[in-house]
């Protein structure tokens, strides 16, 4: 247990080290480091693959045929999404973040190659998307499965599962307190030590993985002026802008889907659609296709092309390849888009302002593309801690950190007062598939309420006198007692004997039938397996604190109110002893 002030003192060490070692936590932070080091191998592999087929796209973008390669790719990745793989297609963290809350963290074993192969062909033909997310199912799957492998908890599985993803984001950007904290803020939702021990050590293994082998390489360095109080008045005002920004992206994505939907109902042909529409844009403006990070690093250095309106048109053209990428079904993450789309419109930024302001007053431009790259992030993913030091450290501007943080926490509220939900919530929102740690959906989605019903039961038939049904009362505590058909095994109904006991008390009543004189024909049954939320709801509907459960028509037993609550309570204790780490 931690002490005041997070301090381990010298014997709590000692006993962890001696006593628990092999422990749990030692298989847990081995398995970390080993999923760090895999993520990070998959990680590079896809920048390799990715640069290599871009540049033998751009070799090749004087052909004719050029604008039908972002079609082509799209529907490949898409018909090997759904027809090999047997995937649902998506942007990939989105469906993570649900198996976390509502599968306890299982992922398909195909999905550690599936998502970034799909993604590669989509990126590489000309889509526009990011590598991020993939290469996060990807790691996230690791984790799932070595946990399986290792025979884990599920505690430890979900653990895993936020080592892949903190691994992909470390080794892809090398950035990883950006790894750790994404996992944990954005796929986890939990800060605990139990889950940010391991998360830290597969961060810091992956990162060091990738600089081994591609050396340690700041994406978007530069030589960024001090930011000055001038600045951070504009900031604001940026902030403002790129949550605008933001939200007219994320619903300019989820127009492009509505539109794509209500023509075809064949995901390879939306795809291929949405391809063709990004290929015709791209063969007259090639800087909006692909992943992007040559504009990135054009707006950093101030390398753009002069003028407002050239960097106005770049911004809205990278907003419709994005849209007609994602939205219409392509394989691709949201990161890189987002850097892009806000490191052109910081520049533009930058440009209007200059105008109006004498320029001795403020930095440069590369710097206003900065906070418009972690004004765009945080707007779009409202994760403002993850944004703020992705930025920091894929650009080294930890001179300008008030100013970033300024736009980063200004954009996410502003974006969120429009959109609610972030861009990897609103879907799993809609669905109900959001489940966070410690929430009542989430606990009551953990209880595994099979384990609840009580079987066994001793019952009734309905040609039972009363007089013969209290003989059979004598015999058991049940509170309940079901009513059913000898012949058919059907479900009649259920004897309340609490709320009955006057009826089948009554010396007038000896000789009639139970089934007539005490039998509750209005408690709905549930199906064996539903979860412990609906049945909740259907007892608060019928005012029932008992039902009876059937398994494919035949009367399976009772659950009950008292049950599930304290199931609930159980839960909520176990939570606190997994916390910690020590």
């Amino acid at each position: 247990m931690f002490k005041s002030g997070n301090e381990i003192s010298p014997a709590e060490l000692k006993n962890f080290l001696h006593k628990r070692a092999p422990s749990r936590n030692a298989a847990l932070i081995l398995a970390a480091a080993t999923i760090g080091i895999c993520s990070a191998l998959a990680a590079v592999c896809l920048n390799k693959a990715l640069e290599f087929l871009t540049i033998l796209r751009e070799n090749n973008s004087t052909q004719w045929w050029i604008f039908l390669l972002p079609a082509l790719g799209a529907a490949i990745a898409v018909i090997l999404s759904h027809k090999v793989f047997r995937e649902s297609g998506g942007h990939g963290v989105g469906e993570v973040i649900a198996k976390v809350g509502l599968k306890q963290g299982i992922l398909r074993p195909i999905k550690i190659i599936s998502s970034p192969l799909t993604s590669l062909l989509t990126i590489a033909s000309g889509g526009s998307a990011g590598p991020e997310a993939p290469v996060v199912v990807s790691g996230s799957a690791m984790g799932s499965n070595l946990s399986r492998i290792c025979k884990m908890s599920g505690q430890s599985r979900m653990t895993l599962i936020g080592c892949g993803a903190a691994g992909s984001i470390s080794a892809i950007f090398n950035a990883p307190v950006t790894g750790m904290i994404f996992a944990v803020e954005i796929i986890l939702g939990e800060w605990t030590p139990y889950h940010l021990i391991p998360i830290a050590i597969s961060s810091v293994v992956a990162t060091q993985t990738s600089r081994i082998l591609e050396g340690n390489v700041i994406p978007f360095s530069d030589e960024f002026a001090p930011m000055g109080i001038a600045d951070l008045g504009n900031s604001i005002l940026l902030a403002l802008f790129t949550a605008l920004v933001s939200v007219f992206f994320v619903r300019s994505i989820r127009h492009v889907g509505s539109i794509c939907s209500s023509f075809t109902n064949k995901p390879w042909v939306k795809a291929a659609a949405g391809g063709l529409a990004v290929g015709i844009i791209g063969f007259f403006h090639p800087l909006a296709l692909g992943e992007g990070y040559t504009s990135i690093k054009m707006a950093i250095h101030g390398t753009l092309p002069a003028g407002v309106a050239v960097i106005a048109l770049m911004v809205l053209l990278r907003i419709a390849t994005t849209s007609l990428t994602l939205g219409s079904g392509g394989l691709g993450g949201i990161f890189a888009p987002c850097l892009v789309i806000g490191s052109l419109f910081g520049a533009l930024y930058y440009r209007i302002i200059s105008l109006l302001i004498p320029q001795h007053m403020i930095t440069g431009e590369g710097s206003y593309a900065l906070l418009g790259m972690a004004g765009v992030v945080s707007g779009v993913m409202q994760a403002p801690l993850t944004s703020v030091f992705l930025v920091l450290e894929i650009t080294h501007g930890y001179q300008g950190v008030m100013h970033v943080m300024a736009v980063t926490f200004l954009s996410s509220m502003l974006t969120h007062a429009f959109e609610p939900s972030s861009f990897y919530f609103k879907d799993l929102v809609e669905k109900g598939q959001l489940l966070r740690p410690k929430t009542d959906a989430k606990i009551l989605a953990d209880i595994d309420t099979d384990e609840l019903v009580h079987q066994n039961l001793t019952h009734a038939s309905p040609q039972m006198t009363v007089s013969e049904f209290l003989r059979v009362l004598s015999n058991t505590s049940q509170t309940h007692v079901p009513i059913i058909n000898d012949e058919t095994n059907e479900f009649l109904g259920m004897v309340d004997v609490i709320s009955a006991r006057s009826a089948i008390l009554d010396p007038e009543q000896q000789q009639s039938n139970i089934s007539e004189v005490a039998i509750d024909r209005n408690a709905p049954p549930v199906e064996l397996g539903l979860g412990a939320a609906e049945i909740l709801e259907i007892m608060n509907r019928s005012g029932k604190s008992t039902l009876p459960v059937i398994k494919a028509g035949i009367f399976a037993g009772f659950i009950s109110k008292e049950d599930i609550l304290a199931a609930y309570r159980g839960e909520l204790k176990s939570y606190s002893s997994r916390d910690n780490f020590f």
